[in-house]
């Protein structure tokens, strides 16, 4: 399965450092330290219109599937339904809104690589956006200082017999340690959060390189604590980081990971190895078995 083309829609209106330390009273090299990230970014759109921003100059020719994620799903009518009519899509087959949390995006390249396999979808467009800006009570500085909003689109194909490998852990330990409160606000213990991301995030990577050898890694950009500490157990291998100018996007942090590093490109998922975490919580892993692998 390749990546035939990626745009993302990264919002204008920036929220710096400088303003989050002014608004806690707290220096922006305080929340560096714990975070890694200088901006994070707010759009004005709701969900829809920031995956429809994201679909423009993609070539919609031949797609017959609309993949929608989110971390918060439609409300009445499905997403991916308006999408066929929002983009005129010419001969629609088959789609499907899902939300899974900060891992739906490696859930849904499950999905997407289960319907080229069993002839379900010919060409699949998956919609990736995420405003977590609306998730995030403005006084609670824990998650004011992660969070961001964005939304990338891409158009997948089938071109190789390769299969894919798809991991899920899950501690119902933690289930408290990322969630939504009664008020539909992310609630966090930091602490906890950090602890699982890492431990599972390198145990997903050990089992994953024994198995198949190095790949290069995209990880969850949770926030540059927890990368760094999970890099440090792998030196030689390619890690690609872009949280500090980005923020924590959810679902939408890989997808934007791979939009800032190789821009609208051709991406073949044979090489990589994505690992991600959510609430739950959760941690999830995905890679490709190729040929005599």
């Amino acid at each position: 399965m390749k990546i035939k083309e990626i745009n993302a829609y990264i919002p204008e209106r920036v929220l710096d450092n400088k303003e989050l330390a002014e608004r806690f009273n707290v220096s922006e090299e305080w929340i560096y330290k714990r975070t890694g990230i200088k901006k994070r970014f707010v759009s004005e759109l709701d969900i829809f219109q920031m995956g429809m921003k994201a679909t423009e100059g993609l070539n919609l020719n031949g797609v017959d599937t609309v993949l929608f994620v989110s971390s918060v799903g439609a409300h009445y009518v499905p997403y991916y339904v308006r999408a066929f009519e929002e983009l005129k899509i010419a001969t629609p087959r088959y789609g499907i809104d899902i939300s899974n949390g900060f891992v739906g995006f490696i859930t849904s390249l499950h999905i997407a690589n289960s319907m080229f396999r069993e002839n379900i979808a010919n060409k699949i467009l998956m919609i990736i956006s995420e405003k977590l800006s609306d998730l995030v009570e403005p006084d609670d500085i824990n998650t004011a200082i992660l969070f961001s909003d964005a939304a990338v689109a891409m158009i997948l194909e089938n071109h190789d017999n390769c299969v894919c490998d798809h991991r899920v852990h899950y501690d119902p330990e933690y289930l408290d340690a990322l969630n939504i409160n009664e008020n539909k606000k992310i609630k966090m213990d930091g602490k906890r959060v950090y602890k699982f991301a890492v431990n599972n995030m390198r145990k997903m990577i050990d089992a994953y390189f024994k198995e198949y050898g190095e790949k290069i890694v995209v990880p969850h950009q949770a926030n540059k604590r927890i990368l760094e500490s999970v890099k440090k157990y792998y030196k030689n291998t390619e890690f690609i980081d872009i949280i500090e100018g980005y923020g924590n996007t959810g679902a939408a942090s890989i997808p934007v990971s791979l939009f800032v590093k190789y821009g609208n490109n051709e991406i073949s998922l044979k090489d990589y190895l994505f690992i991600s975490v959510g609430g739950g919580m959760t941690a999830s892993g995905i890679a490709w078995r190729c040929g005599n692998e």
